[in-house]
């Protein structure tokens, strides 16, 4: 059972004819399993920054500059237009190696999002069999080693890696991390009784290696630890002392990164919420705590995304779940302990797991962080299975990766979900709005944050690259638009939105809209904001969000290059329009308005009812301020039941409505997916409360 701790000779590493082979037979096996599990992101498509990527690595170069600021993203901008900014913001990544290839890939697949994902099963299959390799490199069971990766292939946080084009940098950097690692833990150590050091060509390749993992993602930089952890956990301290100089080379380069990418590497402050800086005597708790939770998000498969830890403060609540967290922790960690007892290795994949999510701990957690921690823990699940005793590895090994696919299924689910929140957004405006002319201004009211995109999504889509996109209002949640709220026009040249309270910028995600820019100037009661296209007054505002803005446009509202856009719970962008005369009403519906104001009562009463039940949905996704009557049929009065006779002919309302049937029909599979979402969110909030969408609930 026991397997030989020390690692192989050079004799013993030498590949034979039937271990190619082998191997070979492995990586298809593998390969087949990541195309299986992972089959269903063929058809993911595009997704939030996927659009700002495709627009800028077809506008930029190929040079280091060019790959560079094709990773850039600038408020304000082409990007999208908000009226409330004052303070420029700005995400700069430095990996024009992931840039590259995602160029490479952009090109190769024509632009078809087909074959870009496409490209992503085949980058994870590649860092799949290194994980096998490694696995192999630890248990010597070429069988354990496959079951290792393949917990790998599947594991439930890769979703977003292998499903979001834009999250191509951890794959591309995780594969060249492994590769770099592998060719460096495996060059001999030691020979005739003399520590080794890799021979001038192998390191010259692992330096290379790391270096495309380094530039393509910041968070290998790590792996300057790791190589004398790794050396100290399996040769000791002789070997490295032996290796002084080696280290001394890599941290000299780790340092010049450093300083390049901290102090040379142009960026602005992007906002607090996304990336918080050390500071203040909470900041290792709260870091601690973060770091905690990635790890057991990772061990457990729970929604990284489904972040405990605020900044503000330790609450008792969260304090005992974190409590919970290690104690759950510890239990796997003495699993963990016992099994590879006398394992040269054990303290180092530990190590590697915890130290690869350090870099981003300031960082807005999302799930594919776990990706590098993640190849980690499938080389400690080998080692966990392989060392148990015979009657119980298959059994356990079974139990695992039945849970790992439990909880990839979950996360398939959430993922799609979000994935749609964006896209039937674009379907909606797309399928009822005709290609705009050049110079046309898009305008969206109560868009989900999930939408910020819409500007460069729809320039794509119509082949327009001449369009500006103004965000009125966010919805104050990300998905979608669950908010009562009313769009009322004024006059011709202006708008005012309400929603019920707390309003809009309200909660965390308020707090990232309005204190990352204009730190200085929160909204107000009061306040006006002078804009190029229209002025903005927050007529009502408190403390907690605003309820009521006004827009004063410079030209008229029904004006053939301004397009208005409203998101609400029923529709996820229908065209609010100012310039249509009303249809002709049809038989059945003039039928039931005359039946509304019917002298029977009960004919009168049936009606109404009916007539209500029609009417709501068109009213609540134009915004609509008879959604009020609408709720209580009974109660009408015959000069309310002729108000919503004449605002359903004025306002198309059998037209809105068919429109609507329509694309819920064309887009059922997709709006169910969304709604799947919401279901599996609503379950998990009945177990632990969780500030999910950023509301800031969680915090109370």
């Amino acid at each position: 059972m026991n397997v030989k701790h020390s690692l192989p000779e050079p004799s013993v590493c030498r590949a034979t004819t039937r271990n190619r082979r082998a191997d070979l037979i492995a990586a298809a096996g593998l390969c087949a399993v990541v195309f299986t599990v992972h089959f269903g992101s063929l058809q993911d498509g595009l997704f939030f920054d996927d659009h700002w990527h495709r627009a800028t690595l077809r506008h930029f170069d190929w040079g280091f500059d060019d790959l560079i600021e094709s990773a850039t993203f600038d408020l304000p901008g082409e990007l999208v237009n908000l009226w409330w900014q004052e303070q420029p913001l700005q995400w700069r990544y430095a990996r024009p190696a992931a840039m590259l290839f995602m160029k490479l890939e952009l090109i190769a697949s024509g632009g078809s999002p087909f074959g870009v994902h496409l490209c992503s099963l085949f980058w994870h299959s590649a860092t799949t069999f290194m994980v096998y390799l490694c696995a192999l490199w630890v248990v010597r069971s070429r069988w354990w080693a496959f079951v290792a990766a393949t917990t790998f292939a599947c594991q439930p946080h890769g979703v977003f890696g292998v499903s979001w084009i834009a999250a191509r940098n951890a794959l591309v950097s995780g594969f060249f991390f492994l590769a770099a690692f592998y060719a460096y833990a495996a060059a001999p150590v030691e020979r005739s009784g003399r520590c080794l050091s890799p021979s001038a060509p192998r390191l010259l390749v692992v330096l290379l290696l790391w270096g495309l993992a380094l530039f393509s993602r910041e968070s290998a930089v790590v792996f300057s630890v790791l190589a004398p952890l790794l050396d100290l956990t399996r040769g000791g301290w002789r070997l490295v002392k032996q290796r002084g100089g080696l280290y001394i080379l890599i941290w000299l380069l780790t340092g010049a990164y450093l300083y390049w990418r901290l102090f040379v590497f142009p960026i602005a402050g992007p906002p607090s919420i996304y990336f918080t800086s050390p500071g203040g005597a909470m900041y290792p708790l709260w870091a601690l705590s973060k770091l905690l939770h990635m790890v057991f998000a990772l061990v457990f498969q729970t929604p990284m995304f489904l972040g405990l830890a605020t900044y503000d403060a330790a609450f008792t609540t969260q304090a005992i779940l974190y409590g919970v967290m290690a104690v759950l922790l510890a239990a796997i960690g003495a699993w963990y302990l016992r099994t590879s007892r006398g394992l040269r290795t054990r303290w180092f994949w530990p190590l590697w797991m915890v130290g690869a999510f350090v870099p981003v701990i300031p960082v807005f957690v999302m799930p594919h962080f776990a990706y590098l921690p993640a190849a980690a823990f499938s080389v400690m699940l080998g080692v966990m299975f392989y060392r148990l005793k015979k009657g119980w590895r298959g059994a356990v090994a079974a139990l695992v990766i039945g849970a790992t696919l439990w909880s990839f299924a979950v996360y398939r689910c959430l993922w799609r979900g979000i994935l749609r929140s964006e896209q039937l957004i674009y379907a909606d405006i797309v399928e009822n709005t005709p290609r705009p002319d050049p110079g046309a201004s898009l305008f969206f009211l109560n868009i989900p944050v999930t939408g910020i995109y819409a500007p460069a999504a729809l320039r794509e889509r119509w082949a327009q690259p001449d369009l500006e996109g103004y965000v009125l209002t966010f919805a104050p949640s990300p998905l979608m638009m669950e908010s009562s709220f009313t769009v009322e026009r004024v006059n011709d040249y202006e708008l005012e939105a309400s929603i019920e309270p707390p309003g809009y910028f309200s909660g965390l995600s308020g707090r990232m809209l309005v204190d990352g820019m204009r730190p200085e100037a929160p909204l107000t009661s009061g306040l006006i904001v002078p804009g190029e296209m229209f002025d903005t007054t927050v007529v009502a505002a408190d403390s907690a969000g605003v309820t009521r803005l006004r827009f004063t446009f410079k030209r008229s509202l029904d004006s053939e290059d301004y397009y208005f856009y409203v998101s609400s719970p029923v529709r996820p962008a229908f065209r609010l329009r100012f310039d249509e005369t009303p249809d002709e009403i049809d038989h059945s519906w003039e039928d039931l308005l005359a039946r509304a104001r019917s002298s029977d009562v009960a004919q009168r009463a049936a009606a109404r009812a009916e007539l209500a039940e029609r009417l709501l949905p068109a009213a609540v996704q134009t915004g609509a301020s008879i959604q009020t009557l609408l709720t209580r049929p009974e109660t009408l009065t015959d000069a309310e039941a002729g108000r919503l006779a004449t605002w359903s002919r004025d306002n198309n309302a059998p037209r809105i409505l068919n429109d609507t049937l329509a694309l819920n029909h064309k887009y059922a599979a997709e709006f169910r997916e969304r709604r799947r979402y919401f279901q599996i969110a609503d379950f998990a909030a009945g177990i632990l409360s969780s500030d999910l969408y950023l509301t800031g609930k969680g915090a109370e």
